[in-house]
């Protein structure tokens, strides 16, 4: 919203040359059937006149069309105004790459999922909320995932992390071991990451000062 036009939706920042490009309206409103596959991926993407991590989570390609549109996520949504942090972009592959999976030895487990109902209440400042986009290991190999919350149930458990790695409720709860989720350098230098195992009882929340959603 903006003062000048109430409701409105935020402006586009003014593209850079060698940004990704937008998908047109005209193109993603075309009458007919659109071939759509949902599949979540991080990405880098060329925004700004910068690479920045997102997660890209649906190809759509209009009927008639032989270009495809994606949709890809680099932000949380927020009140006030300011950049949209979602578009649909037009796929082209000097604009938008794969992030390359987590490098070095292969863990040999899958994170370790916790029951709903041994995850605790969250903090009442709500400070584990987080936007975290991370790589997690599950059914033997990384997924690309979002990680919303970070919580410790007890001082005595360690912390354990909510994500999220599909359209499909592919959600849940896992132990925050960095072995098997490993969340992306955060853009901002003030967010810290997921805690290392063992961490002292007097650290704090781990998203407490990085971005919320």
């Amino acid at each position: 919203m903006s003062v000048d036009v109430p409701f409105s939706r935020p402006a586009h920042p003014a593209p850079v040359a060698g940004d990704a490009e937008r998908a047109p309206r005209e193109l993603m409103t075309l009458p007919g059937m659109h071939h759509e596959v949902r599949r979540w991926h991080l990405v880098e993407v060329r925004l700004g006149g910068r690479w920045r991590p997102a997660m890209l989570s649906v190809w759509r390609r209009p009927p008639g069309s032989t270009s495809w549109a994606v949709h890809v996520r680099w932000g949380p949504d927020g009140p006030g105004p300011g950049e949209e942090p979602w578009a649909w972009l037009l796929y082209s592959a000097a604009t938008i790459r794969p992030l390359p999976e987590p490098s070095g030895p292969t863990p040999l487990r899958d994170a370790v999922v916790v029951p709903p109902e041994m995850a605790g209440a969250p903090a009442l400042d709500d400070s584990g909320r987080c936007w975290r986009l991370a790589w997690i290991r599950i059914g033997g190999r990384w997924r690309s995932a979002l990680v919303t919350e970070q919580r410790r149930p007890a001082r005595d458990l360690p912390w354990i992390a909510s994500a999220r790695w599909g359209e499909d409720r592919q959600a849940g709860w896992l132990v925050a071991d960095p072995a098997t989720v490993r969340p992306l350098p955060a853009e901002d230098p003030a967010a810290i990451t997921l805690p290392t195992p063992g961490a002292p009882d007097t650290a704090a929340p781990p998203a407490a000062t990085g971005e919320k959603g």
